[in-house]
């Protein structure tokens, strides 16, 4: 290491980032105490709110108290305090109003609306400044630092409902980037804007063309599309344009799946971190390089519970807090937050791989459990048996939907659309092994395989681009889901794929 290198690392090491590895080793090292004190300040402004009086904030004393108080909500159940706020109505979850409604898909009945605050939004920003402290402390150096960043945002537009900015959280953060920070930010909000999927490749990849790019915020299915296109476009790979860029941050999905098509486009010694966001908040961030699981963040402004899954359909749910988890278990996670979200639960499935510090994986959504032939399949099971898969073949995806395949007459199985990135390897070969990865890490599929009612999954290579086609009439960034147990889909993906 160079004297300018030390020098630079010791002045974001112990002058810039000082204040926030100082909070990083609180919330790691005393994440119980840190959520006894969210709890607490939660509680006291609450109790100013109408949700408050109506739930005797006032005489909550403890956990238990909380939660006899206040039932676990769904985004459906908070929807007669929520379209109060919408009729300008102050103080019902949050004293006052929110600054934005935070605007997301995820409901059969259109998008979800969230009330944001400028508190809430504010404690959002740590999962960042959290993660970068972090690996400036851990890494030993600040070599990721400089240069420009690829920002992947969503388009800052805004729906006017009744007076108050609807959008994505991303064109949210996007929109109240600091000037300063908008410099170092690629492509920039007029690219960002365009409608036009191709058009937008084509002008991000000239804008990203001739800068020093060294790291990169992005999701894992619009980044690859992204590469391919930067490959086709100028017959070179990624790090052959950015022989400097070290760190990827991914948000949004399990990258497993897609870690050898993006490790062969942005280079093998890249490091990649994944972090856990959504509207409702910035949960989790990778605190170690390389391995599994995402530090919970437990001092921002977030109050967690957890309901063990096999309990997650009772709606008077046995909820449990943090020092109550234990490895290896499945939990759907309920928060409070500084919006007025009280005891809200969310989608998400997760799962603890330690409990010192509190380190979690999202194993998926609750509407995304597989089960055509109640298997009870978690689409972390599916992409880690894909990523698995991917290796033993020396292949890559650039991605994957599974479908069920009904045949009362021979053995049900699996329908496996995989868009493969060169080569199309031996089905048969990546049937037999998919087959046994879903087994290792599925044990009803298991039973299934053994019991003759399962056959191996059929594999059915996808053409050129397409999920690029499937994807690209999403304006907003949006997730391709793994596992979707809808039949009707079949036809849809079939002739979608002759078309090309």
């Amino acid at each position: 290491m160079t004297l300018i290198q030390s020098l630079k690392h010791y002045y974001f090491k112990n002058i810039y980032f000082k204040k926030y590895i100082k909070m990083v080793h609180q919330n790691r090292n005393h994440a119980i105490e840190c959520q006894q004190a969210v709890f607490n300040k939660l509680l006291a402004k609450g109790a100013r709110t109408s949700f408050g009086k109506e739930h005797c904030f006032s005489e909550i004393k403890s956990f238990c108290d909380f939660k006899k108080s206040v039932p676990a909500r769904t985004y459906e159940e908070m929807l007669s305090y929520t379209s109060r706020i919408f009729q300008n109505e102050k103080d019902v979850l949050w004293p006052g109003l929110p600054v934005y409604f935070g605007k997301s898909s995820g409901t059969t009945d259109g998008p979800k609306y969230l009330p944001l605050t400028n508190e809430h939004l504010n404690c959002t920003q740590f999962a960042a400044r959290y993660m970068i402290a972090n690996l400036v402390e851990q890494l030993g150096n600040t070599d990721f630092i400089g240069g420009k960043v690829f920002y992947q945002a969503d388009p800052q537009i805004f729906e006017n409902k009744n007076g108050f900015k609807c959008a994505s959280i991303s064109a949210i953060k996007s929109y109240r980037m600091p000037q300063w920070t908008q410099q170092f930010s690629l492509p920039g909000k007029q690219i960002d804007n365009i409608e036009n999927f191709d058009d937008k490749l084509k002008k991000t990849i000239e804008i990203l063309q001739g800068n020093k790019i060294k790291s990169a915020v992005a999701l894992p299915i619009w980044l690859s599309q992204l590469l391919i296109e930067i490959e086709k476009t100028t017959g070179k790979k990624f790090y052959e344009h950015f022989p400097l860029f070290k760190i990827l941050f991914l948000s949004g999905m399990n990258f497993e799946p897609y870690e050898n098509f993006i490790r062969q486009h942005m280079g093998n010694d890249i490091i990649i971190m994944e972090n856990y966001t959504a509207t409702e908040g910035n949960f989790a961030y990778q605190s170690i390089p390389g391995a599994k699981g995402m530090e919970l963040i437990c001092n921002q402004g977030i109050f967690y519970e957890f309901i063990p899954l096999k309990n997650a359909a009772i709606h008077n749910e046995e909820r449990i807090t943090l020092k109550e988890v234990k490895t290896g278990e499945q939990y759907v996670m309920v928060i409070s937050n500084s919006c007025g979200l009280w005891a809200y639960r969310l989608n998400d499935i997760v799962s603890f791989v330690s409990v010192n510090p509190y380190r979690i994986c999202v194993s998926g959504g609750l509407d995304d459990i597989f089960s055509p032939f109640g298997e009870h399949l978690l689409p972390l099971q599916a992409e880690r048996a894909i990523a698995m898969v991917c290796k033993k073949t020396n292949s890559s995806i650039i991605d994957f939907t599974i479908l069920p395949g009904f045949d009362y007459e021979n053995r049900h199985r699996y329908l496996c659309y995989v868009e493969f990135e060169n080569k199309v390897p031996d089905k048969n070969i990546f049937s037999q092994l998919l087959h046994q990865c879903l087994s290792d890490e599925n044990s009803n599929y298991e039973e299934f395989k053994r019991a003759g009612i399962l056959s191996a999954p059929e594999i059915i290579p996808l053409r050129k681009n397409f999920f690029k086609e499937y994807l690209k009439n999403n304006f907003v960034q949006q997730k391709n889901r793994h596992l979707v147990n809808d039949t009707t889909l079949i036809k849809v993906f079939s002739e979608l794929n002759e078309q090309y």
